[in-house]
Parts: C-alpha cells; structure tokens; sequence
C-alpha cells in the first residue's frame, strides 16, 4: 500500500473524515468533484450549478491532536537541555525529536481549528435530484458538505520503521509551551533517519472534509446518502458507505 493510500484509511478509521490528499490541497464547502482512489478533485460548485448552499461557519476553535498509539514518540528539546540519545539537535537547539517505531505511523496536529457545514441539505437534495433526473447532474458528482479548517498544522506519515527525525527551531524560544503546528518556529529537518512525507506547521489548511452524493437504489427513490471513507478487512482499498460495487475507489 502507498503511502496516501495508508493515510487516507489510518485518518478516515480513526475520526470519521475523509482526509485531504494532499493535505495542503485547498477546499470548500460546496464544492462539487469526484473522488478518484480517494483524491477529491474539484469539477464545480455549486452555487455555479445554481444551487446556493447555507453555511453554519464555526466559531469555536478547535484542536485536533492525534498520534498514531504506541507507534510514535514525540520530545521537546528546549534550549540548554540535554539532547535524547541519537539527536543531532545541540544543547543550545530548540526542537523536537520524533521516533517511529512502526513503518506505518501518522502524527496529525491540527490548531486553532473550524469546523464549516452546509445547513441546508434538505432543499439542495431536492435540487440535486431534479438535475441528476433531467441528466444535469454525473451520479458520480460528490458536494463537500461540512469541512474541518485549521489555521496552522503539521502532518507527518512515516514510511519507514525505526524511523527518527529531528526539527530544529529557527529561532531558540523562551517558552516550555512549544507546538509542532507553531509556524513562528520555523521548524526545519536538520536530520531524519527514514523516510517520510511531511507538512511542517503549514498555514490555512483544510485537512479534513465529508461528502455526499447520490444513491440510486434498485428500487426506490434516489437520494443524497453521506459517503464516508471506512476500513474493510483484509482488504487494501477504500470503500464507499452504501456504494454499489463499482463506485469503490
């Protein structure tokens, strides 16, 4: 399994949301595309189909916080300390030093978080399905319909196990109160032992989303139906909630 394809499943088992790739790609609620292997690409809006969605905008910030159990390690290296056995950061650094000790591991921080959703789903479904019936509307043509932004994050998907990397400050800091999503740091790998894909404290990022799209029933009325990304067993792809078979991606 590649790596997007791990983090996807890894993010959507673990909270519920489909996950942005990559993760620094911009989104918005309304947007109207398609998901191809679990990469959401954006074809309309829809207030371009003539369909104007109501917003709830957050207002209560958020942070999301979510490292993979017992996989990885995170230390705060501050400055005039003694540096973890295998660091190059120097006693005068300010940092952080992470151990994977699993190929697959995920460090997700997300800061200063909002979460936007359409509230009017009841009169755009029925917009929608006048259009899929009059043939203005791809079956496949998915809305993002509530959407998770975040003002600062940092992501981190190992792929290698026994894996270290140290991030080194630009700056030293003066505070015991430092955040891997902490932009003012300007975190930077000064070593890794491994690989990985990183987003080092990126600003105004959209990380995570949910869709719906059409569910056309063998018998029945079709409908909108939430398609949310879930992890099958002993199986390496990802599946649609409620999806006929050849809607997996």
């Amino acid at each position: 399994m590649n790596i997007h394809q791990f983090y996807l499943k890894h993010i959507a088992k673990q909270t519920g949301y489909r996950a942005t790739w990559e993760p620094n790609r911009p989104l918005f609620v309304g947007a109207v595309g398609k998901l191809e292997e679990g990469v959401f690409t954006i074809f309309s809006n829809l207030e371009k189909e003539g369909i104007i969605p109501e917003v709830m905008e957050d207002e209560s910030e958020g942070f999301w916080d979510y490292t993979s159990n017992e996989s990885v390690s995170i230390g705060i290296k501050l400055a005039g300390q003694v540096p973890v056995a295998g660091s190059v950061l120097t006693e005068a650094d300010t940092g952080f030093t992470l151990d994977f000790k699993s190929q697959d591991a995920v460090v997700f921080q997300a800061d200063k978080t909002l979460t936007h959703q359409i509230v009017n789903m009841g009169a755009i479904e029925k917009e929608i399905i006048k259009k899929y019936r009059d043939d203005a509307w791809p079956k496949d043509w998915l809305v993002i319909t509530q959407l998770v932004e975040a003002e600062s994050a940092t992501i981190i998907i190992s792929n290698s196990s026994n894996n270290q990397i140290d991030l080194k400050a630009a700056a030293n800091v003066g505070t015991t109160n430092l955040k891997l999503t902490d932009a003012s740091l300007g975190l930077h790998v000064v070593r890794e032992r491994g690989s990985s894909f990183k987003i080092l404290a990126k600003n105004g990022i959209t990380p995570l989303y949910r869709v719906m799209g059409i569910r056309h029933p063998l018998f029945g009325k079709p409908h909108l139906s939430t398609k949310e990304a879930m992890l099958l067993p002993d199986d390496n792809t990802l599946e649609v909630q409620e999806f006929e078979e050849e809607e997996l991606f």
